[in-house]
């Protein structure tokens, strides 16, 4: 279960409205659905240390299955290729710029690896803001300190044989989310197909939702579930975005 991962589904399509995602204050790959113009919600996809955002794209294909949403594919600014969580400002600035090309409902984040780590700090740092946050084998370390000013929901993805950000800290870092949103102390646990075991906490704070999706045999990658995009589009739409 879970050993080999998608293959690039297909290149990345060319910046949607190009002159508009010419002025954005980071080279972003912006993805707006075809049809009139309308607000929407956006999700910032956070590419993982040496990748790119145009890579991400190509990679999980996670535009094809979030067709109601604004996708943006920033790339990092750093030339050794992370994402830093000091870059929370820049990120929100890019944000505001996509609401000159297209009106923005609300904001949610979905970040591999290095680029979970920036989505920890975005909920950390701009609570407000960014309101819900995937983490797909995301980093967590270096974080720093977390208060964020409102509950935020969170989704955790990651898999057990992860070789570069090991599974054996990722539950007690879920459960500090639970803790933040004021969630139940302990979750309910399924067991799914592919190898996927289930946490929710229940009973969070401002409607929220924390969830941890454990992967048996999953490595340090973009989950090798079939519906592993669609899981995270039904999650930020349940929680609202």
């Amino acid at each position: 279960m879970g050993q080999s991962h998608p293959p690039a589904r297909r290149p990345a399509p060319a910046p949607a409205r190009a002159s508009c995602a010419d002025r954005l204050p980071l080279d972003t790959l912006l993805s707006v659905p075809d049809g009139p113009r309308r607000p929407r919600p956006l999700i910032l996809a956070l590419h993982g240390a040496h990748q790119s955002g145009y890579g991400l794209q190509s990679y999980t294909g996670f535009t094809d299955d979030a067709p109601e949403f604004l996708v943006a594919y920033p790339n990092t600014p750093h030339d050794n290729g992370f994402w830093r969580v000091d870059d929370v400002p820049r990120l929100l600035a890019l944000v505001d710029a996509i609401g000159h090309c297209a009106p923005v409902t609300g904001v949610a984040a979905v970040g591999f690896s290095n680029g979970g780590l920036m989505a920890n700090a975005l909920a950390c740092r701009a609570a407000r803001r960014v309101r819900a946050v995937v983490l797909v084998a995301s980093g967590y370390e270096g974080l720093g300190r977390c208060t964020p000013a409102v509950p935020v929901s969170v989704l955790s993805i990651h898999g057990s044989r992860d070789q570069v950000v090991a599974y054996r800290g990722m539950r007690a870092f879920v459960d500090t989310w639970a803790r933040r949103d004021r969630c139940a102390s302990r979750p309910t646990v399924r067991g799914e197909a592919e190898g996927v075991t289930h946490l929710r906490w229940h009973g969070c704070a401002a409607g929220t939702r924390v969830e941890h999706l454990r992967v048996a045999d999953d490595t340090h990658g973009w989950p090798a579930l079939v519906d592993a995009n669609q899981r995270m589009v039904r999650f930020l739409r349940g929680v609202g975005q």
